[in-house]
C-alpha cells in the first residue's frame, strides 16, 4: 500500500481559534516537538494583520526560534500580496494561499469575494511562482459545505478549481472547512476533481466536527489521495465559521494509517507526548482526541473476583 504525507497543521489552524494568547516559546516548544516526531512539514502561522488573529502577532519572533530545525519544510497562509511579502522576508519558502468557494464565507473570513481574492492569488503566482526557492499552494475552504450557504455544488468546485489552476498553480487542497462532509461527498467531490484535473496534485483538510474526519480520511485515500492535513490533539477551527470543531487529530491519523501498514514516517508515542505537552501548557484549550484519551491499545492482566459467598 501507498504511503501517506501527513502535514501538520496545529500550530497554524490549531491554535488560531483559542482565545487566549499562547505564549512564543510554548509555539516555539510546540513546533519542536512536533518535529523531533519525525514529521516532515509544519504550517507554523499565518501572516495576516494581528487585529484579525492576535495568535500570530508573534509569528516573526517564532520564525527566529525555529530556524535552526532542518530537514522540515515550514509553511505558512497568506492571505494577500502583503502577508506573502512579510513570509518570504521571514524565509517561508511554502506559501498556502487560502479562499472559500462560498462567496459568504469568503467575505466572512478575508473581507472579499472568491473573485476578489483569485485577483489577489494572480498578484502573488506573478511575484513568487517563478521563484525556484518558493512553492504556492492553495487551500480551498467550504469545499464540502458552508455554515451561511449550506450545500456547495461540486460545479462551483471544479470552477474554483479551473481559476486556481489558471494562475499556475499545480497543488491544491479541498476542505471541508465545518465538518459538513462525509464518504460520499469526499469521493463525489475529489473523484471529479481529479478526473477534470489530472495534472493538478489534490489534498485533504478534513475537520471532524462531526465525528467523520477519519472516515473521510480513509475514503480519500482509497480513491487516491496521499497527502493529508491533520493537528495533534485535534485541536482547532475557523474562527469566522460557526460551530467549526477541531482538525482531524494527527495521533488518531497516524494509528489509523500505520495500523493498516501504511507507513506515515511520524513516530506515534512521541506524537502522544507532544498531546501530554498541549494539556499541559493549554490547559483551557479542549483536548477532544480518542487515542490521546485511551491511549495506545494493551493487554491488561485480568483480575476475576470470586464473590461466591458474599451477602
Amino acid at each position: 500500500m501507498e504511503n501517506v504525507n501527513i502535514i501538520e497543521v496545529g500550530p497554524r489552524d490549531g491554535l488560531q481559534n483559542l482565545d487566549f494568547f499562547v505564549p512564543t516559546d510554548k509555539k516555539i516548544q510546540f513546533i519542536k516537538k512536533l518535529a523531533a516526531c519525525g514529521i516532515k512539514e509544519i504550517q507554523i502561522g499565518s501572516f495576516v494583520a494581528p487585529r484579525a488573529i492576535p495568535q500570530f502577532q508573534d509569528i516573526n519572533e517564532m520564525i527566529k526560534g525555529i530556524r535552526s530545525l532542518r530537514d522540515v519544510v515550514f509553511s505558512a497562509l497568506v492571505p494577500n500580496i502583503r502577508g506573502a511579502e512579510n513570509a518570504a522576508l521571514n524565509g517561508i519558502h511554502k506559501f498556502i494561499f487560502f479562499f472559500s468557494v462560498s462567496k459568504a464565507h469568503n467575505c466572512c473570513n478575508v473581507r472579499q469575494t472568491p473573485a476578489q481574492s483569485i485577483d489577489e492569488l494572480k498578484r502573488i503566482c506573478k511575484d513568487y511562482l517563478r521563484n525556484s526557492d518558493i512553492t504556492i499552494q492553495v487551500a480551498l475552504a467550504t469545499v464540502f459545505g458552508c455554515p451561511f450557504e449550506g450545500n456547495i455544488k461540486t460545479d462551483a468546485v471544479l470552477k474554483a478549481v479551473d481559476k486556481t489552476a489558471a494562475c499556475g498553480i499545480q497543488e491544491i487542497i479541498l476542505c471541508d472547512t465545518v465538518g459538513f462532509g462525509n464518504p460520499s461527498m469526499i469521493e463525489e467531490k475529489f473523484t471529479a476533481c481529479r478526473k477534470r484535473f489530472p495534472e493538478i496534485t489534490f489534498g485533504a483538510h478534513l475537520h471532524n466536527t462531526r465525528g467523520l474526519a477519519l472516515a473521510n480520511t480513509l475514503r480519500a485515500y482509497e480513491i487516491g489521495i496521499r497527502s493529508f492535513d491533520a493537528a495533534a490533539a485535534g485541536l482547532g477551527g475557523c474562527p469566522f465559521a460557526p460551530k467549526s470543531s477541531g482538525n482531524v487529530a494527527t495521533e488518531e491519523m497516524v494509528f489509523m494509517f500505520e495500523e493498516m501498514g501504511i507507513s506515515t514516517g511520524i513516530h506515534l508515542k512521541k506524537l502522544l507526548n507532544v498531546c501530554r505537552f498541549l494539556q499541559k501548557t493549554l490547559p483551557r484549550a479542549k483536548i477532544v482526541s480518542s487515542l490521546y484519551q485511551a491511549g495506545l491499545p494493551e493487554k491488561h492482566k485480568l483480575t476475576i473476583k470470586n464473590n461466591a459467598g458474599e451477602k
